[in-house]
């Protein structure tokens, strides 16, 4: 085949018209390849976002349930991270200095 034969194919309006359709649609549309592609690379990014925050989530819960039943442990968590004290109690908090001289 040379190029002759080649453009008296390409010569029909169809063929024409089907080709810059084509070429619209895969590079100048706002919905072009690029773009699908890069939808799709931030859409599995999203997906493993909200797969780690339902994780997150699911240990949050087990700890809130476990804090629900167990009153003990209700207790050091309010004394450890919210010094909180009973009434008839004084706290000391130390602070240790992290400089080496």
């Amino acid at each position: 085949m040379n190029f002759k034969e080649i453009l008296k194919k390409f010569n029909n309006k169809y063929i024409i018209v089907t080709l810059i359709f084509a070429v619209i649609i895969l590079f100048v549309d706002r919905y072009n390849v690029f773009n699908q592609v890069k939808n799709h690379k931030r859409l599995k990014e999203t997906k493993k976002q909200v797969e780690y925050y339902e994780r997150e989530i699911n240990k949050q819960q087990d700890i809130l349930d476990n804090l629900n039943k167990d009153s003990v442990m209700m207790e050091r968590i309010a004394r450890e991270k919210y010094m909180m004290k009973r009434d008839n109690e004084v706290i000391y908090v130390i602070e240790a200095d992290d400089e080496e001289n």
